[in-house]
């Protein structure tokens, strides 16, 4: 979008009112504010404000919902929250009466392609971005905002700690509330959004005043933190099931609150994405699940163009010819509702080919171009494909020479371009198989699109009349097909295709080597000798063969599966011959010596499963079968390994987020060997990451219970070792978690107790990083209890706490000044004794540290 000479003008007006006089400029610094939020757990948050009347802000409920402490601070003040004065959940506004008075920034309304001037806070320190209205939706006015020289632009103009600030027109009236940014549809990420600010006069007229803790415990409220926990789950660990509990559980707490069920939704559709290829049933009742929650979002936002958009997303990744047909109408209304939306057209062009209508699918991606989207080679490519279908074989290669100019690792166009040259009516078949070269050689192709070039190429070098040669070339395509197959676990398809690949070049060693692969695996009566024999073969056909050592391994496995023990262990002894840390067959050259039995066997067991160990530290079985036989033979140390293998499946369970089992493995641990303090204090940590996910979806009683075993455990690590620094650490965090879930007097006692402990560690003279982060945890935990003391309405005993939390920060960046955290736990100290200059001081300087 170019800008006109009204956005010209707007802007040399609002540059000669800064220029002639700071009075503009300061009015609209002074009448923002930076939000601190801390939560709970001590971790430091930021947003924006601004002054709607002279002790009013506003700014988003996501902002400061079930945050435990909070302060808006000017450029020259700190403002405490006195009260709730107004809010809609339904876009995500809140009105707070602040101590002290500011300046208030004018009201106005917004207009489709208003120039506009983003302020706020993002990352902690000030910044005014440029940018432009793109759009307004109807029914709420929500506006969608891109920056200046969009679409060329693609940066969001809002970053996080925009939320909650103004968006100022050309004259420096507030037209919208920041809101995010984020991906509109599954595929478009550059718009961000704001609230219009001509909602906020409902907000401003309300005659409701609430105290602030009370007002937290709304349920719309609740509501914000549940989403909020949902939709870092979803989209920062990827943790897909644990996200739909949190959306969950915002949607209990309010049922009107769309982004959850657009999100849950989203959520549901990436999950059974994960499941397609292994269990379409249970991939369909995802995706059915995931439609029902946008047709939710759809009924509270009526023309809601992202959940139409992915509404229309997931009917065309179900696939049957009435879900294309059903995703065309969602894309009409996310077209209706929003003209711009590229994706939309590329999807909605997609469900047409699907049903054949190439003419429709080109007119879209004709469409989806005009916006010039951000991945245009995309639209090339599926624009191409139609015309190929269509016979517009010329066409097609023009657009499979575009898409590859502006992506030339673009796989699919290459092959499809190849197809097309082959396809015409002069064939090239010539030029064909350099598009498939190009694919072969030098690109990174997909198991299946590798047999596709394959497949095609011998295709071309047939019509050439070079049989030879295209017979080598199907052969390979089988041979590929036959390994994605089998990485399926479709072992019968597998098998299928590796003969077929075997009928056309019989001494193709790797196609025997994988064969056998596929009938071991696949394990009925008789696969084991089948699989042996096609081992044999490669041993035969290419005895230099690259994965010669592998076929040697799995010969032995199919031999041992049949009880050939000699058999297997002569096969596992030449594959070591060839690769000496080969962790594997030493492992099962040792489960072979075990399963034989007998005394001399256990310890040649045992020395392999040593040697495997040696070659693969983390080699769990390799431990609990050397365990098994260490104990068959009486060895003292059998324990170790069970412990090890106990261990080493902790490692694996916390590296997928399984804490529940790592808590079980821990256990076992420490039943083997019940005075080892470290076991203790590491299965604590994990029962408080336990317990802090039951108090963020709202189970206090269950969190309760969760750091009180974990306290339990640090305990027993105390009782062990009076002398760990790190063991009186993690005891005081669990303490200082524990707080936030208390009743009022536990609250206290558990805030006193962590900050003992927290002495107690820096007593014992810890390494300096451990000693920083116990000073910032001291420091986290001073200021929360400071805030129970102002609340108590001991001010005195307040500022007390604050001044040694700062301290304690101003410790922790003498030790460690590389550390944003500790520059935003320092802003939050100086807030909290009204220390304005110095709060954004920190906070700025947070922000220079996370965009180095």
């Amino acid at each position: 979008m170019r800008y006109n000479r009204k956005f010209l003008l707007g802007l040399l007006a609002l540059v000669f009112l800064l220029g002639c006089t700071q009075t503009p400029e300061q009015r609209v610094k002074d009448g923002t504010v930076l939000i601190i939020a801390a939560d709970a757990d001590g971790s430091i948050g930021n947003g924006s404000g601004f002054f709607v009347q002279p002790n009013k802000i506003a700014t988003n409920i996501h902002v400061i919902a079930g945050k435990r402490m909070l302060f808006a601070v000017g450029t020259k003040k700190v403002y405490n929250i006195e009260k709730v004065t107004g809010y809609n959940p339904e876009r995500d506004l809140v009105v707070l009466q602040v101590s002290g008075e500011g300046k208030p920034l004018e009201l106005s309304e917004a207009e489709k392609d208003d120039p506009i001037f983003v302020v706020g806070y993002p990352g902690g320190g000030y910044k005014v971005t440029e940018g432009t209205v793109h759009w307004i939706r109807p029914s709420d006015k929500q506006l969608r905002l891109v920056a200046r020289g969009f679409p060329e632009n693609r940066n969001s103009v809002l970053a996080h700690g925009n939320s909650g600030g103004p968006i100022l027109n050309s004259e420096g009236k507030v037209i919208g509330i920041a809101v995010g940014a984020g991906k509109e549809g599954f595929n478009f990420i550059n718009f961000s959004y704001a609230v219009a600010a001509s909602t906020l006069y409902t907000s401003l007229k309300s005659a409701e005043e609430e105290n602030l803790a009370d007002w937290q415990k709304r349920k719309p409220i609740c509501a914000y933190t549940y989403y909020a926990w949902g939709y870092e789950k979803a989209h920062i660990e990827k943790n897909y099931n644990e996200a739909i509990k949190g959306f969950d559980k915002a949607i209990a707490e309010y049922q009107e609150y769309a982004k959850a069920y657009v999100e849950r939704g989203n959520a549901k559709t990436n999950l059974g994405e994960s499941k397609d290829r292994g269990n379409l049933e249970s991939a369909r009742k995802l995706y059915q699940a995931a439609i029902k929650d946008y047709e939710k979002a759809i009924k509270l936002i009526s023309d809601n163009a992202t959940a139409y958009y992915n509404s229309g997303w997931t009917k065309l990744i179900r696939g049957s010819d009435g879900d294309y047909k059903a995703s065309i109408e969602d894309y009409n209304k996310a077209l209706e509702f929003n003209p711009d939306f590229a994706s939309a057209y590329l999807d909605r062009g997609a469900a047409k080919g699907h049903l054949f209508n190439y003419a429709g699918a080109i007119e879209d991606y004709n469409e989806g171009i005009k916006r010039e989207p951000k991945d245009p080679w995309n639209y090339y490519n599926n624009r191409g494909f139609a015309k190929l279908k269509s016979k517009d074989y010329a066409g097609a290669i023009k657009d499979y020479d575009k898409a590859i100019r502006l992506k030339d690792d673009f796989v699919r166009a290459y092959l499809i371009r190849g197809l097309a040259k082959a396809d015409k009516s002069d064939p090239d078949y010539a030029g064909a198989i350099k598009d498939y070269n190009k694919v072969i050689d030098e690109l990174n192709p997909k198991v299946t699109e590798m047999a596709e070039a394959y497949a095609r190429r011998g295709n071309a070098k047939k019509a050439l009349g070079q049989n030879e040669d295209a017979k080598q070339d199907h052969s390979i395509a089988y041979y590929y097909w036959g390994k994605a197959d089998s990485n399926s676990g479709n072992y019968q398809a597998a098998i299928n295709n590796f003969s077929k690949a075997i009928a056309l070049v019989p001494n193709y060693a790797e196609v025997y080597h994988y064969r056998g692969d596929a009938y071991r695996l696949r394990g009925k009566k008789g696969d084991s000798q089948k699989a042996t024999a096609d081992y044999d073969k490669v041993v035969v056909l290419k005895p230099d063969y690259t994965e010669i050592h592998v076929v040697y391994n799995n010969r032995g496995l199919a031999k041992a599966a049949v009880n050939n023990y000699d058999g297997a262990i002569k096969d596992y002894t030449k594959a070591i011959g060839l690769k000496s840390n080969y962790a594997e067959a030493y492992y099962n050259r040792g489960e072979a010596y075990r399963l034989r039995g007998q005394k001399d066997n256990y310890q040649k067991a045992v020395d392999d499963y040593t040697r495997a160990i040696k070659s693969k530290e983390d080699f769990a079985d390799a431990y609990h079968k050397r365990g098994l036989v260490k104990e068959a033979l009486g060895h003292e140390d059998a324990k170790q390994d069970f412990a090890l293998f106990y261990w080493h499946r902790v490692g694996k369970a916390l590296e997928g987020n399984q804490y529940p089992e790592a808590v079980k493995n821990y256990d076992s641990i420490l039943e083997l060997f019940p005075d080892r303090a470290g076991f203790y204090t590491l299965r604590g940590r994990v029962k408080k990451v336990l317990g802090e996910s039951k108090a963020d979806l709202g189970d206090l009683e269950g969190a309760r219970q969760l750091y009180q075993a974990a306290i339990d455990d640090h305990d027993e690590a105390i009782k062990l070792d009076k002398k760990n620094a790190e063991f009186y650490r993690n005891r005081g965090e669990t303490k200082f978690l524990r707080a936030a879930v208390r009743d009022h007097n536990g609250m206290i006692e558990d805030y006193e107790s962590a900050i003992e402990d927290f002495e107690a560690a820096l007593k014992r003279k810890p390494k300096p990083n451990l000693t920083a982060n116990i000073y910032k945890l001291r420091g986290q935990a001073r200021c929360l209890f400071g805030s129970v003391k102002a609340n108590q309405g001991n001010p005195k005993e307040a500022r007390k706490q604050y001044r040694l939390a700062l301290e304690d920060f101003e410790e922790a960046i003498k030790l460690d000044s590389d550390n944003a955290e500790y520059y935003k736990s320092l802003g939050l100290a100086n807030a909290a004794l009204g220390k304005a200059k110095e709060a954004l001081s920190a906070f700025e300087k947070a922000k220079s540290m996370i965009n180095k």
